[in-house]
């Protein structure tokens, strides 16, 4: 004798004998079974899970023979709780492999900075190169904190307060291999972090380099609610703008797709959205306003 009440749906099995799914199910769930069991009473096992009434269930079906006729036996077990902690473990890992691809990101820099600063002490002795080593190795202390607390939610932010957006650009200028690229800059005040904004203008300071060639002009200044950054580089096409941000999507030039990444993060941190337009000289122009959300 069978249950007298179905598990998955909980209603009493004398109710459910001879109705159709739409008759006992929501269209939604109904027409997530209809398929699986079509095929079970065709001859193939299925196995899949679904969702009902705010739980998770998983569903094995098998095709049993009964005096040559086809059946389906159908079994059920509520696997919310398991499926929510493996999804929160599948979550983790995503997270812990992006910081591990983030900070080796923005570390390449003041690292090569720093070894460069060292062989050019050996050969040298310069100690104006010891003052730059030192930079360096400070600025990996601040971004190893910095991109630690992105790459874990639920940490308690670093402190916002006033940053003069001049004085954060030409410092993460200084990080970032400029070639014959030249920066300008039209100061504003923001309220943020100043070595996670640090991080963002060196992110996208590298993006124009590397989009842009050598010689690329890179502007920053205000907006009349945040303020932006374009370059006089080749810009970005519209068919890519909407995947810019997403992690590993990158347009070429040798680039991780990380930076932008990270770019958009420090963005969200700080209850700013970005935008992707296009410069007046036909570069990339990122724009910063406060969030709508």
């Amino acid at each position: 004798m069978g249950p007298r009440t179905l598990p998955f749906s909980g209603k009493p099995t004398a109710e459910m004998v001879g109705e159709s799914l739409d008759e006992l199910f929501p269209d939604e769930t109904a027409s997530r079974l209809e398929p699986e069991l079509r095929e079970t009473l065709e001859g193939t096992s299925r196995s899949f899970d679904i969702e009902y009434d705010g739980r998770v269930h998983h569903v094995e079906t098998k095709p049993v023979a009964i005096e040559d006729e086809l059946y389906g036996v159908l079994l059920t077990q509520e696997v919310t709780e398991p499926r929510e902690t493996a999804a929160e473990l599948e979550a983790q890992n995503e997270r812990l492999d992006q910081f591990a691809s983030m900070v080796s990101h923005d570390l390449r820099n003041p690292l090569s900075i720093a070894f460069g600063e060292l062989a050019l002490y050996r050969e040298t002795g310069d100690e104006d190169s010891l003052d730059r080593i030192s930079d360096a190795l400070e600025r990996i202390d601040d971004l190893l904190l910095d991109l630690t607390i992105l790459a874990r939610p639920g940490l308690q932010s670093v402190d916002h307060g006033p940053v003069s957006v001049e004085t954060v650009a030409r410092d993460s200028w200084t990080m970032v291999e400029t070639k014959d690229a030249a920066l300008e800059v039209d100061d504003c005040t923001v309220i943020g972090n100043d070595g996670q904004l640090q991080a963002l203008f060196e992110n996208l300071f590298r993006n124009a380099i590397g989009h842009g060639g050598a010689d690329v002009t890179v502007r920053v200044g205000p907006l009349a609610d945040g303020f932006y950054v374009e370059d006089t580089g080749s810009g970005i096409g519209a068919s890519t703008r909407e995947r810019i941000f997403e992690h590993g999507f990158t347009t070429g030039y040798s680039g991780s797709g990380i930076g932008l990444t990270i770019v958009a993060r420090i963005a969200d941190e700080h209850g700013l959205e970005v935008t992707l337009a296009e410069s007046e000289k036909g570069g990339a122009r990122f724009e910063f306003r406060p969030s709508s959300d």
